[in-house]
C-alpha cells in the first residue's frame, strides 16, 4: 500500500507543467467587466467607462465626453480561477454566460447571448475574454456575466438625441 501512494506521488511530481494543462476543477468567478470606447478616428480604446462620470450622449458623433466619434465598444470580461489550470469548454460549471441587452425606445434588445469557456489561467490565477459591440453607443447598455454562482452587470447610459 505504502509502495503504490509512493509511486502515484512521484508521477505526481514528475507530471508537474503537464498537471497544469488539466482542467480547472472548480472556483471560477468573474471578477470584473471593463467597457472601453472605439475612437473611431485615432484607432485607439477609451478608459474603462465602467464607474466614470462620462457623459455618453451623442457619442456615436463625438460629442459628450468621447472626444471622438465612438460606435462600437470593447467588452473585456475579467475571470479569476485556479492558477496555471484551465477552464472546461465542456463542462456547465466552468462556462461563462454573457447577456448583453440594449433598452430601445421599442423595448429591450438582446445584443449577444454568448458562452465562453476554456479560459487559460496564467499564473495569477486570472484570465479574460472579450467582444465588440458594433453600433451600440446610442442606447443604454445592460452587461450580464455569470459563471458558477457569481454574477456581476453593469449599466452604460448611451443617449442620442438633438
Amino acid at each position: 500500500m505504502n509502495t503504490r501512494f509512493a509511486a502515484v506521488a512521484l508521477l505526481a511530481l514528475a507530471a508537474g507543467p503537464a498537471l497544469a494543462q488539466q482542467p480547472a476543477s472548480s472556483g471560477i468567478a468573474i471578477q470584473d467587466i471593463k467597457v472601453q470606447l472605439f475612437m473611431e478616428r485615432s484607432g485607439t480604446l477609451s478608459e474603462n467607462l465602467i464607474g466614470s462620470k462620462k457623459v455618453l450622449f451623442n457619442t456615436p458623433t463625438g460629442a459628450g465626453d468621447a472626444g471622438e466619434p465612438a460606435e462600437s465598444v470593447l467588452v473585456t470580461l475579467v475571470f479569476q480561477g485556479p492558477k496555471n489550470s484551465r477552464g472546461s469548454d465542456k463542462l456547465a460549471r466552468d462556462l461563462a454566460a454573457v447577456k448583453v441587452t440594449q433598452t430601445l425606445k421599442t423595448g429591450p434588445k438582446i445584443l449577444i447571448n454568448r458562452a465562453f469557456g476554456g479560459m487559460q489561467f496564467a499564473e495569477a490565477g486570472v484570465a479574460y475574454k472579450a467582444f465588440m459591440l458594433d453600433s451600440a453607443t446610442c442606447a443604454p447598455l445592460e452587461i450580464e456575466a455569470r459563471v458558477g454562482r457569481s454574477r456581476k452587470t453593469v449599466k452604460l447610459d448611451f443617449k442620442c438625441g438633438e
